[in-house]
């Protein structure tokens, strides 16, 4: 296989896409560290330019290698067909799901006050606590 061929082309494309974009999100901040931390005032505008150019190259090299490598885009594919597998909730029975946890957070909470108000009045009474 030669470096401008697509492994598996058709195969896991929206994986590979949504990886394209995070990585290219990471290389902006990247883009962003070395123009404007890393070289800062130190350099001139055109070396500074030129920098952040080529790490965008070099970035953007690297990620197309990566969801092309023939290891990781076996990753991809078979994360992108587990995912079509999935059953996802309801909204309905999401809200009820997240309403169930929120009350029981709650009544946890009050049942660690009520012990904790507990055993502070208990170590108290018997001297190991000064109020």
């Amino acid at each position: 296989m030669s470096y401008t061929e697509i492994y598996k082309p058709g195969q896991g494309k929206y994986v590979r896409i949504g990886t394209l974009i995070g990585m290219g999100i990471l290389m902006s901040f990247g883009m962003y560290w070395v123009g404007y931390q890393l070289l800062g005032s130190m350099s001139s505008l055109w070396i500074r330019a030129v920098s952040v150019l080529v790490f965008g190259a070099v970035w953007a090299i690297v990620a197309l290698y990566i969801v092309n490598k023939p290891s990781w885009a076996e990753f991809m594919i078979m994360t992108e067909s587990e995912m079509r597998k999935v059953h996802w909730p309801s909204r309905q029975v999401v809200i009820n799901s997240t309403k169930v946890v929120i009350m029981l957070t709650l009544v946890l909470a009050l049942v660690l006050f009520a012990v904790d108000w507990g055993f502070f009045n208990l170590f108290s009474k018997i001297g190991l606590l000064s109020q």
